[in-house]
């Protein structure tokens, strides 16, 4: 008689189907570590496949609204359509289900957008194996978001925080330990103690390769650095916690060998964090694709990135972040007014921005700049020094040059206006003295109003079509659209 699996991790949709998650293939190394027998399975890849037989593929990126019910009485009426024409895809996966007959299923929410598929299918497991245990894990849980789930039966417990070690207790039994249930959740203290993932149920042929060649994703810290005021990083993670630079390259190299992974993308908030830390994983790094002898066994990766003043970061560390395979990032710049940063939390200098693009520049290294209109503390004397700063970029060129991918080297996001919701802490900055609030979307400060940032998102979405030859206006005028309609 075969052996009852102890848990079945499940990849929930909707996610980027480049490359299963890393969270589920780094429990299955801890609870296989402590004895237990688990598998992995990526629901995700096998749904969006489903997608592009039915040429559906828009539709799995472009509808949001339909994967990110959260309410258990609207999800037939939200998702009910989308579950119609795949039922038989849930169908396959009771069955796979049924076959394993684990202890516990768990299913790993990376965001909102895996709610109504999570809803659906736990009230699937529920009617067809009432003996197994439903547990939800990952970044989109928290206590107050899934008591109605636990109270209306549909899951039986949550990991609250990092799951490493919870899982492990929840599988033992030891339900009082943190990140279990209602106890406080759990954080990981020591990175370094984290297991490189167990990729080995994974068939790494169902991802295409959409964007980069065979990637895996690596997390190398948890937390951030900063504080800013329109972020809740904090709140998952509290204390900013990094690995060791040797850690990191050492899992890098393990899974490149391993999997034959040659694309690495973190999931950090930021990858230098830790100058000592991210040096150290640039050295080795660069010295282990300084030995390869073919090109295409080299090692590439791609984070999200803090401007650091030039004491701080100075061009040899742009230099070896090109050697050890930095290909791109995403760099947080928020707002072009410096003044504008210093109110949000980001306090670099202009001259600090205008040296990493000087120095992504030189290094030829692809980077995209987050930003967003309509701060509260944001003026129209800021919203020209944004038009001004689009301008400068396209002057220098920066704007324009394509690199060796043949690609633009810098791209500018500004797709968004400020939102104001209850969960950021610009909300207690800013509470007492808005004039209204209505909704996340319209609220008025001082003379900013909806309008106001709805025009200013416009405007600067115009000039990066005439000045860096980023053609998404239209996209942005029927986002626009969509807000006036919906929250105006």
């Amino acid at each position: 008689m075969t052996k009852q699996l102890d848990m079945l991790i499940c990849i929930i949709p909707k996610i980027l189907p480049d490359a299963p998650t890393v969270g589920p293939a780094v429990l299955k190394a801890h609870i296989q570590d402590a004895g237990f027998s688990c598998e992995v399975i990526d629901l995700n890849i096998k749904l969006y496949n489903e997608f592009v037989k039915h040429k559906d593929e828009d539709q799995f990126f472009d509808q949001d609204a339909v994967f990110k019910c959260r309410e258990i009485e609207r999800v037939d009426e939200v998702f009910g359509e989308t579950y119609k024409k795949y039922k038989y895809v849930f169908d396959e996966w009771i069955n796979i289900f049924k076959q394993k007959n684990p202890r516990f299923i768990g299913m790993s929410l990376l965001t909102n957008m895996s709610t109504s598929v999570a809803i659906v299918l736990s009230r699937l497991v529920k009617e067809h194996l009432p003996n197994t245990k439903i547990v939800w894990g990952g970044a989109e849980i928290k206590r107050g978001r899934t008591l109605p789930y636990q109270e209306a039966g549909l899951i039986d417990h949550f990991i609250g925080g990092d799951g490493e070690l919870p899982i492990v207790d929840l599988l033992k039994g030891n339900l009082d330990r943190a990140g279990i249930d209602d106890n406080p959740p759990f954080q990981m203290l020591n990175l370094d103690d984290v297991m490189i993932p167990n990729y080995d149920d994974i068939d790494w042929s169902e991802y295409p390769n959409i964007r980069e060649p065979n990637p895996a994703y690596i997390t190398g810290s948890r937390g951030c650095v900063k504080r800013c005021d329109f972020c809740n990083v904090y709140e998952i993670w509290p204390k900013y916690v990094f690995r060791s630079g040797e850690s990191i390259a050492n899992e890098i190299i393990t899974v490149k060998k391993k999997y034959n992974r040659t694309t690495f993308k973190f999931t950090d908030s930021l990858i230098n964090g830790s100058m000592k830390a991210f040096r150290q994983m640039l050295q080795i790094l660069a010295d282990y694709n300084n030995s390869c002898t073919k090109e295409e066994d080299k090692i590439q990766w791609h984070s999200q990135w803090i401007v650091r003043n030039l004491r701080q970061s100075p061009e040899e560390d742009y230099k070896l972040a090109k050697e050890s395979g930095c290909y791109a990032l995403d760099v947080g710049i928020e707002s072009f007014s410096e003044k504008v940063r210093f109110e949000l939390g980001k306090k670099f200098t202009d001259e600090d921005m205008w040296h990493c693009f000087d120095m992504l520049h030189k290094y030829d290294i692809h980077h995209t700049l987050l930003m967003f209109v309509g701060h509260p503390y944001e003026t129209n004397e800021d919203h020209e020094i944004t038009k001004q700063t689009i301008k400068d970029l396209a002057e220098k060129g920066y704007s324009n040059k394509k690199n060796d991918k043949k690609k633009k080297l810098m791209y500018i996001s500004m797709a968004n206006t400020c939102m104001l919701d209850e969960s950021q802490p610009l909300w207690l900055k800013v509470k007492d003295e808005l004039d209204y609030w209505h909704n996340d979307w319209n609220w008025k400060f001082k003379d900013n109003t909806l309008d106001v940032r709805l025009n200013r998102l416009l405007e600067a979405n115009e000039y990066l079509e005439e000045y860096c030859d980023q053609t998404k206006s239209w996209m942005v005028k029927k986002k626009i659209e969509m807000i006036k309609r919906s929250y105006g």
